[in-house]
């Protein structure tokens, strides 16, 4: 049965699974399988049971409340941008919004004009949707061999089935089977996503203190940890999802560390002096911090890498190199970044901020879609190579532009 030897790890996620209420004496899941599991998410709030005290662990889990797990273990707390448009969910619908969040990052695409919200899940889309999730790469189908039902798995869903059987999420059942069409109960989605989880003491943090590499080599393979923290150079992080924050620390000096496929939900913090290079493939970060003692860091970007918000505190050269991803999308100078550091970029960024007092922005190559400095901003020298553009500038005290590029709107506000 699948959920039996998972790991037990923690994630506070305010799951509604049924209508508020409190557990009687009598629990319907003492002697379940999943018995370990519910108790603690029971016991820790993360899971409420029916009005009538029951848990009904052996009841079949719908589409709608398997998507709303999903969204708070992947942190898809905020409002979606992206507004979903299934002729079977109305606006009004409790799901409504849960399932916009995992339309708009990919997680589920729906059946045509339908999205079968009280639908049964089925394993199979199940395996599916943490697949997305995880970022699972997926490739060689031969484990699936091992169910003597293997030929009912879809074709669409082979290929994800593999990957959580390979990252060890899902097994089959003791007779042998997958059963692929068959509906997940709510112990099993609990299982599953357990498996996923984090607390502190559930995945352990690491330091990496000399040449070596983390992670997984493996294709369709994901390493978990909670925090990782390099202080060695020449350092390959592969195939992760970090729960916790990255930290790269001192002992980095003028070496690189690469990450390839690897996805950080806390903060990235670049630390020590030095002039490290780091270097991102297909990796997604929410929040990187450059806050180096002395010299300057410089980040590449390739393939699918989409930096949310970097936060300069200290000298940076950020560069976009070949790939689809969004890259550098927010960048932050803040007021505590000292007069007279140098920011330079390479690429099309997205928001770059100001607030900082003298700092200078070098734009050597590619584009900036919106420049903004804060009212507080006095001293800013922005440099702008031959080619380079500005879509929009918001300039709200005196700023010093030179070279030439191009700044196609400017907007002026040093009154304000």
């Amino acid at each position: 049965m699948i959920g039996r030897k998972l790991v037990t790890v923690g994630l506070s996620l305010g799951l509604l699974l049924g209508s508020a209420g409190h557990m009687s004496a009598a629990a319907d899941y003492e002697g379940h399988w999943a018995q370990k599991q519910m108790s603690r998410w029971l016991e820790k709030g993360w899971l409420k049971g029916f009005a009538d005290g029951s848990v009904r662990p052996d009841q079949a889990i719908t589409r709608a409340e398997f998507i709303a797990l999903i969204n708070q273990l992947a942190g898809l707390t905020a409002e979606s941008k992206v507004k979903a448009d299934f002729s079977d969910l109305p606006k009004t619908s409790w799901a409504y919004e849960e399932i916009s969040k995992a339309l708009e990052v990919g997680i589920i695409k729906g059946y045509g004009g339908t999205i079968r919200p009280g639908d049964p899940v089925m394993r199979q889309e199940a395996a599916i949707m943490v697949s997305r999730m995880m970022y699972f790469e997926t490739g060689s189908t031969e484990v699936l061999s091992m169910f003597r039902d293997k030929d009912q798995i879809a074709g669409w869903s082979k290929a994800d089935v593999a990957a959580l059987i390979i990252a060890g999420g899902m097994k089959g059942y003791p007779d042998g089977r997958f059963a692929p069409e068959q509906a997940m109960t709510r112990a099993e989605a609990i299982a599953l996503l357990d498996y996923y989880n984090v607390t502190s003491g559930g995945l352990q943090s690491v330091t990496i203190s000399h040449s070596e590499g983390l992670g997984s080599f493996e294709p369709g393979a994901i390493k978990y940890y909670n925090n990782v923290t390099v202080s060695g150079y020449d350092v390959l992080l592969q195939n992760l999802k970090i729960f916790g924050d990255l930290v790269l620390e001192e002992g980095i000096g003028n070496g690189e560390v690469n990450l390839d496929s690897v996805e950080v939900l806390g903060k990235v913090i670049i630390q020590g002096s030095g002039d490290p290079s780091v270097q991102l493939k297909n990796t997604t970060m929410n929040q990187v911090i450059v806050q180096k003692n002395s010299g300057t860091a410089r980040l590449l970007t390739e393939g699918t890498t989409w930096v949310k918000a970097l936060s300069v505190q200290s000298g940076v050269n950020l560069e976009e190199g070949e790939g689809t991803g969004d890259g550098f999308t927010d960048i932050d100078l803040p007021s505590g970044l000292a007069a007279g550091i140098v920011v330079t970029l390479n690429g099309n960024f997205g928001d770059v901020n100001i607030e900082a007092k003298g700092p200078v922005l070098h734009l050597q190559k590619g584009s900036i879609r919106t420049l903004k400095t804060a009212a507080t901003a006095t001293g800013v020298k922005i440099e702008l190579d031959e080619g380079t553009t500005v879509t929009q500038a918001i300039l709200n005290t005196l700023t010093k532009v030179t070279g030439a590029g191009k700044v196609q709107d400017a907007i002026v506000k040093e009154d304000e």
